[in-house]
């Protein structure tokens, strides 16, 4: 059954109206996420977004009283913040909340009190800004532990003190020997002009043992989402290290639309889904201009989901000859197809304005027309690998079919990889070593 209405409530079950409980924010039409109750059990705080069937809203936070019956805002969306929480617990004392946040392409530790919120004296306290850190409790007054990793380490476990300007405390050493016997890039942020003339940041990864006097091959990989981003994380799909070990240049840009760089940033891309690919353009554009290193003979596009959706639209719309492969993982091919069989109907009627069946959709200038990949098919020339998951049902395998297929009637070299246990992720260990096998020889053939 297709989600035509994702609104999600926080209820009371205290007095058991009905059976049901006494719903809290029955008057929001967005979505309301990760109920808790404070140590003591009177108060509850939530997060919450205000807009109806729209998944990447700013997120606030909530608090209701229920002692008092009172609701309160403890960070109001777009008013005290740029940013979204993500998760949200209590300290032991109930005096404030810890939540995590993207902040910048870093999944970022932070602490609001309580009582006062984001308008206290402490305002929004950073505790820890640097990788991607996951909180998992306060194991002594004002210690808490968490979990962090970046780029370049995998997850291990930390504490963390609050108020102080210490370090924080390594507890686990699980992949330290194994990490110093990996050869890794070197990652760097890259900023450069996107569209509108906006800065757009990106990872840039050098390969190891780099050779400034050398050139090299350049992996271009592009989130999915589109509302996500590519994070200072050590991603188990998507780690920009496997291409950078294997002798790549790596760019990951956030363009338009990646969470974590102001709520204005990321709603650019709704109704507007062509310019991630603009943005990527530019992005590979200003990366030869600056680095002699890179080959531009030998630049190759990937991403999945969204970011398979961006190497079909750039199949049909980057300069001619810019990239020499493309990896289409899970993406899209035809928007109003995708429509027709998607269990996310209101995504897609968020995103682009409605159904795919009205008077406006039918217009040369719906997004269901202007920027479906499908659109420019017959200016495809570059060999792309196909891969899709036969329970994948946020883009069916009809997508991927239908991108091999327009490929194969049209010349162009191209492969498809079809995973028949697999969903929209190549989750399964021996499926994700035959993914990326697969994908890294595609790329090697080409570069």
């Amino acid at each position: 059954m297709e989600d035509t209405n994702p609104d999600q409530d926080v209820a009371n079950t205290d007095d058991y109206e009905a059976l049901l409980g006494q719903c809290l924010t029955a008057d929001n039409p967005g979505f309301d996420t990760n109920p808790t109750f404070s140590p003591d059990g009177t108060k509850l705080a939530w997060l919450s977004m205000a807009g109806a069937s729209y998944e990447a809203d700013a997120v606030s936070i909530k608090l209701y009283d229920l002692v008092t019956r009172e609701h309160t805002t403890l960070l109001a969306a777009e008013v005290d913040w740029a940013y979204s929480p993500n998760s949200i617990s209590w300290s032991k004392d109930g005096t404030y909340l810890l939540f995590t946040a993207d902040v910048k392409s870093r999944n970022t530790l932070c602490a609001i009190d309580a009582s006062l919120g984001a308008k206290g004296p402490n305002g929004i306290g950073i505790m820890q800004s640097e990788g991607a850190t996951t909180y998992h409790g306060e194991i002594a007054h004002n210690r808490y532990l968490t979990s962090k990793q970046s780029l370049t380490m995998p997850t291990e476990l930390f504490t963390i003190e609050q108020g102080k300007k210490a370090s924080p405390q390594q507890m686990t050493f699980f992949n330290t020997d194994r990490a110093a016997q990996t050869a890794l890039g070197e990652p760097t942020e890259f900023f450069y002009q996107g569209a509108n003339d906006e800065t757009v940041q990106s990872w840039l990864l050098k390969p190891p043992g780099f050779d400034p006097t050398k050139q090299y091959p350049m992996a271009v990989i592009y989130h999915g989402g589109p509302q996500g981003s590519t994070g200072d994380d050590w991603h188990y799909r998507w780690n920009l290290q496997y291409y950078a070990s294997n002798g790549f240049v790596v760019l990951a840009p956030n363009f338009h639309g990646s969470t974590g760089f102001g709520h204005e940033f990321c709603r650019a891309i709704s109704g507007n889904w062509e310019v991630g690919g603009i943005d990527t353009i530019a992005g590979v554009k200003a990366a030869l201009k600056e680095f002699t290193w890179i080959d531009k003979d030998r630049v190759v596009g990937l991403g999945a989901s969204y970011g398979g959706y961006t190497s079909n639209w750039l199949n049909g719309n980057a300069p001619k000859d810019m990239f020499k492969a493309l990896v289409c993982h899970c993406g899209t091919f035809d928007l109003k197809s995708s429509y027709y069989s998607t269990e996310e109907l209101f995504f897609m009627e968020t995103e682009f304005g409605g159904p795919a069946y009205t008077p406006e959709s039918r217009l040369p200038s719906s997004p269901y027309n202007s920027y479906t990949p499908s659109t420019n098919l017959h200016k495809w020339e570059t060999p792309t690998l196909v891969i899709h998951g036969a329970k994948d049902y946020r883009l069916v395998e009809s997508e991927g079919i239908s991108t091999f297929t327009a490929l194969q009637r049209r010349g162009i070299e191209s492969e498809f990889l079809y995973l028949p246990a697999e969903n929209h992720h190549a989750l399964n260990p021996q499926n994700s070593m035959v993914w990326h096998e697969t994908v890294l020889g595609w790329i090697k053939k080409f570069t």
